[in-house]
């Protein structure tokens, strides 16, 4: 091994003199010059080291998870009002003798129902608009 470095020096020397002649350089140009040749001719990586080097090169990101499932409160007012409806619907066509072809589905029960009547279909959707929001400093 003392050979092979003694070598290395040799052809080293070599090489900055023949920068120095050739291209007319300084010692210290030449000698930089050689040192940015020789990081230039870095062996290539094994399989492992590139893995590694992968690794190394990757930010730390944070995890994507799937999105929450929002647990809501039921609206017992919306529920309320929806039942105060079907039932409403569902007595009148009772009283009446019509009621054998209504089939009242429940569709959500917060929401909405339908029915048939007169062999068309009808949907009731009960909806709460949201809160307006005030616009401050206009």
């Amino acid at each position: 091994m003392e050979i092979q470095k003694g070598d290395r020096m040799m052809n080293k020397e070599k090489q900055i003199l023949n920068y120095m002649e050739k291209l007319g350089l300084s010692r210290e140009e030449a000698e930089q010059l050689y040192k940015d040749e020789e990081e230039d001719n870095l062996p290539e990586l094994t399989t492992e080291q590139k893995k590694i080097e992968k690794e190394m090169r990757q930010a730390d990101r944070k995890k994507e998870t799937a999105p929450r499932k929002r647990e809501r409160e039921p609206d017992g007012a919306k529920l309320l009002l929806l039942s105060i409806l079907y039932h409403s619907i569902d007595d009148y066509f009772e009283d009446t003798l019509h009621h054998d072809g209504l089939n009242l589905t429940v569709i959500n029960p917060e929401r909405e129902f339908e029915f048939i009547f007169e062999n068309v279909k009808y949907r009731i959707t009960l909806s709460k608009p949201r809160k307006e929001k005030k616009n401050e400093g206009c």
